[in-house]
């Protein structure tokens, strides 16, 4: 389409990472966006699409990228950890820096919300950060869909299959290195959590958590009969203004 344009950058491990960036009508922008996806999701997504197209109408520069493990990207799904998206992020934010952005912001979806977490402690210049059904306690979701005999198994054979798809024991080793909750307390930037309280992968807590971890400038937006894949229309269309107002407010 017009004013889109494919991309491809290296992460740190010599990666090939696609994305699609999202030029304004007006040419040049100061300001931009990076859009992250959830774990068995990417760039194509419903919701990166059209937060992408919103964003540029805005005048911000928006890139959506596959994750090394994912969509176009170099990388194999098994071997998906939430430190390898972190670094997958970094080199997303590099390159957009090289655009000459000013200010850059940060969206993320459920797991790409909780990278997007981990990268702002790490990085004080994100402008503002939006997430949508991130976890904070990524070990908990591990607990609710395997039983201890699963994972007890994955430890010994050194990986397992999910939906089909084998994932390496190296995720959770990273699962239980991590510490979110004391990652969110370093962040500086204006943060927006969007979160269903029907959202049965994560529940709406954790978002209620992340947003008493937060010490800087916050909203917390729950949207009243969702699900964590924001399926129903109007969840979703709440959820993308929500974001898109947020993040045009914070890069303005």
């Amino acid at each position: 389409m017009q004013n889109e344009e494919r991309v491809t950058f290296l992460n740190n491990r010599g990666q090939a990472l696609v994305g699609i960036l999202h030029h304004p009508d007006n040419g040049e922008a100061s300001t931009a966006a990076i859009l992250c996806h959830g774990m068995e999701s990417n760039k194509e997504s419903e919701k990166l699409v059209a937060l992408s197209q919103a964003l540029a109408k805005r005048g911000i520069l928006t890139l959506r990228f596959d994750f090394a493990y994912a969509g176009e990207s170099s990388g194999k799904f098994e071997d998906i950890t939430y430190s390898g998206e972190v670094e997958d992020l970094r080199a997303a934010y590099d390159f957009i820096q090289r655009l000459s952005a000013e200010k850059i912001a940060i969206l993320g979806s459920s797991m790409g919300g909780t990278v997007a977490l981990l990268f702002a402690a790490e990085e004080k210049r994100v402008a503002a950060l939006a997430t949508i059904a991130a976890p904070l306690h990524p070990e908990k979701i591990t607990e609710a869909i395997l039983s201890r005999e699963e994972v007890q198994q994955w430890r010994r054979e050194g990986f397992l299959h999910y939906h089909g798809r084998r994932i390496n024991m190296s995720l959770l080793e990273d699962i239980e290195r991590l510490d979110v909750a004391g990652a969110v307390k370093k962040i500086v930037c204006p943060v927006l959590l969007l979160h269903g309280d029907r959202d049965d992968t994560v529940p709406v807590a954790e978002a209620n958590e992340i947003y008493d971890c937060l010490v800087g400038s916050k909203r917390l937006v729950v949207l009243s009969g969702a699900d964590h894949r924001l399926s129903d229309p109007s969840h979703l269309e709440r959820a993308l203004e929500e974001a898109v107002d947020w993040l045009s407010q914070h890069l303005g």
